[in-house]
């Protein structure tokens, strides 16, 4: 048990580590978080190994596009979602790209990436989808997917006309959580979205958390474990590891930063030496939440952790009740009689009496 418990945790690595190990030139990569606990950590991290030619996917974004376009990793993107602060004037990175023929960008709406992730994590390779998609130049407009985006059909049930959408099947999925134990269980709560379905589409998973807790924590809430250890390949303690983002329990939304960020990616030249000081020029998160509040001070910090506010307690508890002891009961037998009579007459097969 202790070799087994000693492979397992060898998923615990560093940020640089995860990277490095999972994470190629060329390869498919979702964000998996939505608009809350982006993987921030994680994705300074692969701009500053300098991966290139990575397809983003990712439901909902803010920067982060903006950003890995910034560190050149992206020659393809793939959402439903871009957040573009200013309006119509306001050009940053994912503009400039698109201008410039940088990057080919596939838009879709949010239910039908939804659709395209859950058919990845069920092992299927097509997922219908809304008919009302037709009527949109969601539909009609393609770049790199082409005939691919979307195929119609009869349906085999009713003969009715079927918008369907292929399977996602990223080659890594990124995502930040509140907590994770040593297997690699990793547990969220907060806004949802599409974070199941995009973390487990993909064929590798990298869990970033604030804390590695004890297992015991996790089995007393399993409802919120949203990624199984099975599934996990690496997983990182990384406090403020979705910063300037908001993570339920832990802190708010950094929008005195993401504001600056804002102003820089107006310009090229400002954009640049955003990435230079926030991210090249920082080794790891430590480093980069060292150098936050050598810039700042602690108070910025401090203001975005959360108040307290527990949610309700529920019983977990069952009675235990193995079958042996309840076939003792309905014997009106001891354990010891019933061992007896076992080792007379055999064990009695529960399944065949």
């Amino acid at each position: 048990m202790c070799d087994i418990m000693s492979s397992l945790n060898n998923k615990i690595m560093t940020t640089k580590e995860a990277v490095s190990n999972f994470i190629n030139d060329g390869d498919m990569v979702v964000s998996a978080n939505f608009l809350h606990g982006t993987p921030y950590a994680i994705v300074h991290e692969i701009i500053r190994q300098e991966k290139k030619n990575l397809t983003a996917i990712s439901c909902s974004s803010i920067e982060e596009l903006d950003l890995l376009l910034s560190g050149g990793c992206l020659s393809k993107i793939i959402t439903s979602y871009y957040h573009r602060a200013g309006g119509k004037t306001y050009n940053r990175e994912l503009d400039r790209a698109l201008k410039d023929k940088q990057v080919e960008y596939e838009d879709y709406t949010n239910f039908t990436m939804y659709n395209m992730l859950k058919a990845g994590a069920c092992g299927f390779t097509f997922m219908p989808t809304l008919k009302s998609v037709i009527e949109s130049d969601i539909y009609k407009i393609r770049t790199h997917v082409g005939e691919n985006k979307f195929k119609v059909i009869n349906c085999p049930f009713t003969g009715k006309e079927t918008v369907l959408v292929p399977a996602l099947n990223p080659d890594v999925a990124i995502l930040h959580v509140q907590r994770c134990d040593q297997l690699g269980n990793a547990q969220f709560w907060g806004s949802l979205g599409t974070i199941k379905w995009s973390v487990l589409s993909a064929k590798k998973i990298i869990v970033s958390c604030e804390e590695i807790v004890d297992h015991e924590r996790i089995k007393r809430s399993p409802f919120l474990t949203l990624v199984p250890g099975f599934r996990v390949n690496a997983i990182i303690e990384e406090p403020w590891g979705a910063h300037p983002s908001c993570l339920a329990g832990y802190y708010n939304v950094d929008i005195n930063y993401r504001s600056v960020f804002f102003a820089y990616a107006l310009s090229k030249n400002a954009n640049d030496s955003f990435l230079k000081e926030w991210i090249y020029e920082r080794t790891d998160r430590k480093d980069y939440i060292d150098y936050y509040i050598s810039r700042f001070g602690k108070k910025p910090l401090e203001l975005l952790k959360v108040n307290e506010y527990m949610s309700d307690s529920i019983n977990m508890g069952y009675k235990q009740l193995y079958w042996q002891d309840g076939l003792c009961i309905k014997l009106g037998l001891t354990r010891e009689q019933y061992n007896e009579l076992a080792e007379k007459y055999g064990e009695l097969d529960l399944y065949n009496e």
